[in-house]
Order: structure tokens, then C-alpha cells, then sequence
């Protein structure tokens, strides 16, 4: 398959991906900006990855954006897709993860 971190940080710095409707709305929920997100992608720590989910192969990356980390889940409907997807935005609970948000916590 391919490093699929590589893969969508590849569309994503050629400009080639989407915004889910619910990930804008996340956004302007939070006032996170889009171009934040995606000017924070060559630095972006993976935290997880998921095989399996509706939208395809996809994760969860760490976001270091000047107002604090944010998380943010990128995807591809298929591996040969020509657009990622950004699917949701989050602010990291601090209940939910450790220190960096990087790890969950064991509930």
C-alpha cells in the first residue's frame, strides 16, 4: 500500500484534496483555519491509522498549529483516489489523551 501519510501528504501539498462538510463545520466551530491545517501538514505527527473505516484508508494526525495542537483525520475513499480528504477536526481532550496527544489514555 504505500506509506499512506506520504500518499496524502502528497495531494494534500499538490493541492489535491477536500473538505468534508463536517470538517468545515468543526473548524468554524473551533475557529481553526483551513490554511493553518494545512500549512502544519509537512510537520504533522501520526498518531493513528485506520485500515478500515467509511472513509477508506485514513488517520489521525497531530496538528501544531499556533494556538495549540488540534487533531485532524485524512483519508482516501481507495488508495488510487486523486483527492485526500479532510474528514474531521478536533481539539484534543486532555482526559482522553496524554500529555503530547499523541497516546489515549486507558479508560
Amino acid at each position: 500500500m504505500g506509506d499512506l501519510a506520504d500518499q496524502l501528504s502528497l495531494r494534500i501539498e499538490s493541492g489535491r484534496f477536500r473538505v468534508s462538510d463536517h470538517a468545515q463545520g468543526r473548524m468554524d466551530e473551533r475557529g481553526i483555519l483551513l490554511s493553518d491545517v494545512l500549512a502544519s501538514v509537512p510537520s504533522w505527527s501520526i498518531v493513528e491509522t485506520y485500515e478500515v473505516n467509511r472513509m477508506g484508508l485514513s488517520l489521525l494526525a497531530k496538528h501544531e498549529l499556533r494556538t495549540g495542537p488540534v487533531h485532524a483525520v485524512w483519508g482516501m475513499i481507495e488508495e488510487c483516489a486523486v483527492h485526500a480528504v479532510l474528514v474531521t477536526v478536533d481539539l484534543p481532550d486532555k482526559e482522553t489523551w496524554d500529555e503530547q496527544f499523541t497516546i489515549r489514555r486507558k479508560v
